[in-house]
């Protein structure tokens, strides 16, 4: 039998890996739950907050808590996947606990699913496309492109020097709307030309998993993480509204 101290210790880093990779509290309170019980844990109590999880275990009259920092929040559907899989199968199959540490550590140390430089091209071919899609002219969608594709690394360049989301947020709508509204000051075309791509330069930093899962805990009683979540979403809509105003400005005072 699984030691209640190894129950609660994989627990915990399947909670922490969840709140780490864009799972709402809801989801990680169930897995957090579930693998615990299948460790051999008799009953469980979990706490979660915006920075923190926390578990209590108890298992033959004896009682263990320990809490965990999770302070990084990110998005990683494919972590989200695999840990789910993992307290399916831990149920399922019976894995010990020295088979459920090996996944985990497989999970947290997998490369990325995708190479950065691809998922940049895409982020620059979506500002594009929303850009054709707002009726820009075919230059200023070019210049979309080129502007999502830019900001993306300069996020993916702050985020890695664990910059703030409002350093981070700000910096990258800058770079990518000052491309799209520099370039097409540059190259003559007309506002009217150029407002639709300046319009969706900054449409790849809105924070919609954030705003979906603070919405979902705010439905399910989870109010105090929700309005965390919910204003974290505000900050980086507020941020990428002052990058993009700031670039503006800059290319309309250009000669």
């Amino acid at each position: 039998m699984t030691g209640l101290a190894d129950a609660l210790d994989l627990s915990l880093e399947v909670g922490e890996l969840v709140q780490l990779s864009g799972g709402h509290t809801t989801r990680t309170i169930d897995h957090m739950g579930r693998m615990a019980a299948a460790l051999g844990a008799q009953e469980s109590h979990s706490a979660i907050s915006s920075v923190n999880v926390a578990m209590t275990v108890s298992a033959y009259g004896e009682r263990l808590t320990a809490g965990r920092h999770a302070h990084t929040l990110g998005i990683n559907f494919a972590t989200l996947t695999q840990v789910k899989r993992l307290v399916t199968d831990t149920e399922a199959h019976g894995l010990t606990a020295s088979q459920v540490r090996a996944r985990l550590t497989l999970i947290r140390n997998g490369g990325r699913v995708y190479p950065p430089w691809l998922v940049m091209l895409t982020l620059g071919g979506s500002t594009a496309a929303f850009a054709a899609l707002f009726h820009a002219h075919a230059m200023a969608v070019l210049l979309a492109l080129l502007g999502g594709w830019a900001g993306g690394w300069m996020r993916h360049l702050a985020v890695g020097r664990r910059l703030q989301p409002f350093v981070s947020v700000t910096s990258a709508a800058f770079v990518s709307a000052l491309i799209v509204a520099g370039g097409g000051h540059l190259l003559g075309l007309s506002e009217a030309d150029v407002t639709p791509a300046l319009a969706a330069s900054t449409l790849f930093l809105v924070p919609g998993v954030p705003l979906l899962n603070g919405t979902a805990d705010l439905l399910t009683t989870h109010y105090l993480n929700g309005v965390v979540k919910l204003a974290m979403s505000a900050v980086i809509i507020a941020s990428a509204a002052m990058g993009l105003t700031v670039a503006a400005a800059l290319a309309g005072a250009l000669p």
